[in-house]
């Protein structure tokens, strides 16, 4: 069931048209389409309907599909039985059924309410023809509730298509979120960090809740747990094993037709299975093919990767490349979905909080919006604050030109400002810069010191390029909203991090500078290419970033996406062996025990490995040692993962719940990171051993 038992919210539309209604005294037979996923609370409202009508004193029928409604006799008893038992009305000895019915549904206003109607879909046409008709000039209100909504056949009939109300439920707000939690009883940031995670799907959050008010004596891993136990409620509609792997593999793809399911699966889908999948309700049908709900996409992934690891991760890597590949042959609506779906995938390899975004809150944006005028008070004072607490903004401009620069960018080239927006559409975060052509070029040149040394050649080029031509953005200043009552800062970030990248796949290239230490190494991870260093305000360096999706660079950029991931090095490994190299080749095992003996002379030169290799302890030691300390570009071993191995195998003051702790991520995270981390030192190190 649905219902949950905290206090019902987040119906208020719903509730309004259902009120409307039953005060309306002139109110028609009026059918009510509940539809929404599984556990998004089709049951509670219905609850909430029937409470409501009580208080009004209206009769109110409860049907359930699931119990047996399949032929027109069962039907008619059902609603006999309920007015029995609700309203001691009792049908004389001999009196036909159906006249019955429709006489105690006739004398007054009532509420019928069916919940799990895709059960009754043999009664459809019976409904339609025999029973609708006798009550059409009575005052019922038939709220029918299920996954998909009423088939096409009610939308489509000529007299009931206009008494039918579409009522489809979303998923809560983030102001609804905390409404729930607020009498939950659960600390402060036990609230936010339910709120971050739940996605606002109301059986996810209720179950969340109950868990964590009794993971203290069970010693429960809530979030391993929700994702299995809502993957197993969708899955109860799977009954072939076909469609259950082809489920699995649909959870890795934004959309999927049958050729490209087959793709990725090791078995092919057999006849049949691929319509069945697409009749599932969770699952979309669209122009290109199958798509799930967004939801249950994550919770079956996130199912998929607690059962199968391994198998996760090589699904994962083929479905990359497939993206990859299939990126330039689509339209550019669906190339940004295409890069929204990679970034998805992609996040938990992100540091799940970092010093300006937290990668692990699924919190989805608005509706995309141009700037507009009226924006520009937000984001000043977004700015504004930015600057108060020190973050970082821009070291090729002056603090004190900041306010003014935002300015004449709005004002002149309003193109350049990129706004993240809430629901209601109000900016929550934004990136400011210019796009660079010959009548910008005067206002960089004006507030960016050092802007010349960045550019390069490209200079005379740029003072030359008409605006209609320009395809390079460079950003000198951002900010999120720091003060917003329901979003931390660092999930502001994140999201204005993910849906700026998603905007800049359409073909665009930035270019930024930044001193920032922490900063840069986001910028490494996130697929930027370091390009060289330049002299900031005040003398100081900055490292110079391009991220550029012009022309055909959308594959590249997929490629250094997928060598973040453990794939990479398994690949070059298995590469170097065919070259004849696979006698310097590392593997992440091999890694693990040099790193574990590494202040151990005598145990370390016994390992194999380095038997293999012929070094010693002291060359083994002072090479890592070396690729740790580097600030330079050690692709695809990234400073965070340098970070780590240096605290859990040099310095080692700390056991593994402390460093977890420390990088701000759970133990599973750590894990993942460290073997990550483990995987790309080897490579690393094999290079090196290579180039001796």
């Amino acid at each position: 069931m649905e219902q949950m038992e905290q206090r019902v919210i987040g119906f208020d539309n719903e509730m309004k048209c259902f009120n409307d209604w039953v005060f309306d005294s002139d109110a028609q037979t009026s059918i009510f389409s509940v539809s929404g996923i599984g556990g998004i609370g089709k049951t509670t409202l219905l609850f909430e309907m029937a409470r409501t009508a009580r208080l009004s004193s209206l009769r109110t029928l409860w049907l359930d599909g699931q119990v047996g409604l399949t032929t027109s006799g069962a039907f008619l008893d059902s609603l006999e039985v309920s007015l029995a038992t609700e309203y001691g009305v009792i049908r004389e000895h001999g009196a036909a059924l159906l006249p019955f019915i429709v006489s105690e549904l006739s004398k007054q206003k009532i509420i019928l309410l069916i919940d799990n109607c895709e059960h009754i879909d043999r009664l459809e046409g019976w409904l339609l023809s025999s029973f609708l008709p006798h009550i059409q000039s009575a005052s019922v209100l038939l709220v029918c509730a299920s996954r998909n909504g009423l088939p096409l056949r009610w939308k489509t009939n000529p007299y009931w298509k206009s008494r039918i109300h579409q009522l489809p439920l979303r998923l809560f707000t983030r102001e609804e979120v905390y409404d729930y939690l607020g009498d939950s009883g659960l600390a402060e940031d036990v609230q936010i960090d339910i709120a971050e995670r739940t996605e606002g799907h109301p059986l996810s959050l209720a179950l969340t809740v109950d868990l964590l008010h009794t993971a203290a004596k069970e010693e429960r891993n809530v979030w391993r747990e929700i994702p299995t136990i809502l993957s197993a409620e969708f899955l109860r509609e799977v009954a072939s094993p076909g469609v259950f792997r082809a489920l699995t593999v649909l959870a890795l793809l934004p959309v999927a037709d049958e050729k490209l399911l087959n793709r990725v699966l090791e078995a092919p889908l057999d006849e049949g299975e691929y319509y069945k999948l697409s009749r599932l309700s969770f699952v979309r049908v669209t122009m290109q093919g199958v798509s799930l709900h967004h939801v249950v996409s994550r919770l079956l992934r996130d199912d998929f990767a607690q059962r199968n690891a391994d198998q996760f991760e090589r699904v994962r890597g083929k479905v990359f490349s497939l993206l990859a590949e299939q990126f330039h042959s689509v339209d550019k609506q669906l190339q940004m979905r295409l890069a929204a779906h990679v970034l998805e995938l992609y996040r938990e390899f992100l540091p799940s909080t970092h010093a300006y975004a937290n990668f692990s809150s699924n919190l989805k944006p608005g509706q995309p919006k141009p700037f507009q005028q009226e924006d520009l008070p937000y984001l000043k004072h977004f700015l504004m604050v930015s600057v108060n607490e020190s973050d970082w903004q821009s070291e090729l401009v002056e603090t004190a030109h900041y306010q003014a620069l935002l300015e004449d960018i709005a004002l002149h080239f309003s193109e350049g400002i990129f706004i993240v927006r809430d629901y209601k559409g109000l900016p929550l975060a934004f990136s400011a810069g210019l796009w660079l052509h010959a009548l910008s070029m005067p206002l960089l040149e004006r507030y960016a010191t050092g802007w010349l040394e960045i550019l390069g050649e490209e200079v005379t080029a740029l003072r030359q390029l008409p605006s209609e031509s320009a395809d390079t953005i460079f950003v000198l200043l951002s900010a999120v909203d720091c003060e917003h009552a329901l979003y931390r800062p660092k999930e502001l970030g994140a999201l204005l991090m993910q849906q700026w990248l998603i905007h800049m796949t359409n073909g665009l290239r930035c270019v930024l500078a930044s001193a920032d230490r922490q900063l840069n190494q986001l910028m490494l991870l996130l697929g930027f290419r370091e390009c060289g260093k330049a002299i900031g305000v005040a003398g100081i360096e900055l490292t110079i970033w391009e991220l550029d999706f012009r022309q055909t660079t959308f594959d590249k950029w997929i490629h250094r996406i997928i060598w973040q991931t453990e794939a990479a090095p398994a690949i070059t490994a298995q590469t170097s062996a065919l070259k004849g190299e696979a006698i310097l080749s590392i593997e992440r095992n091999d890694m693990k025990q040099i790193l574990e003996q590494l202040f151990d002379a005598v145990q370390l030169e016994r390992l194999p490995v380095m038997q293999r290799l012929n070094w010693s302890g002291s060359q083994m030691r002072s090479t890592i040692q070396q690729i740790l300390s580097e600030t330079s570009s050690t692709e695809p071993l990234t400073q965070l993962e340098k970070d780590i191995l240096r605290e859990s195998y040099v310095q080692r003051n700390q056991n593994k719940n402390q460093l977890a702790a420390m990088f701000h991520m759970s133990r599973t995270t750590f894990y993942r990171h460290s073997r990550s981390a483990e995987n790309h030192l080897a490579y690393v190190l094999s290079e090196r051993l290579k180039s001796i």
